[in-house]
């Protein structure tokens, strides 16, 4: 059986179109996440540590109960992390602090997991 010879270089580029299109459906908000109060401002970081559903679920419940911070949305595909929040109450270095927080662990130690790489 002999393959047709433009076969694997047509294939190549239907793989190619193919990821392309399917890297939307990648991008779309891994968490999602409001707090119920009302932010003025937007907060967009590059985090580094935030890489799948469950790190960015454990991303966003750092922030649960912190006065200023009104919603949360990660992409964990493109490590960001959007922050709607009331700069009256809180700041970006206020928020770039707790990104950053050491992280307890159950052995007693601790471990720093998150580190705002950019912020916009």
């Amino acid at each position: 059986m002999t393959i047709p010879r433009y076969s694997i270089p047509i294939l190549t580029i239907v793989l190619l179109f193919a990821g392309y299109f399917l890297r939307f459906a990648f991008t779309q908000p891994t968490t999602s996440v409001e707090f119920g109060e009302t932010g003025k401002a937007k907060l967009v970081c590059i985090v580094d540590g935030v890489k799948c559903k469950g790190t960015a679920n454990y991303f966003t419940n750092m922030f649960n109960g912190v006065e200023g911070i009104s919603s949360i949305e990660t992409i964990a595909t493109e490590h960001i992390a959007t922050f709607t929040y009331d700069p009256t109450k809180i700041n970006r270095e206020q928020i770039r602090k707790i990104i950053e927080q050491p992280i307890l662990l159950r052995d007693g130690s601790s471990r720093q997991f998150f580190s705002c790489v950019k912020m916009k």
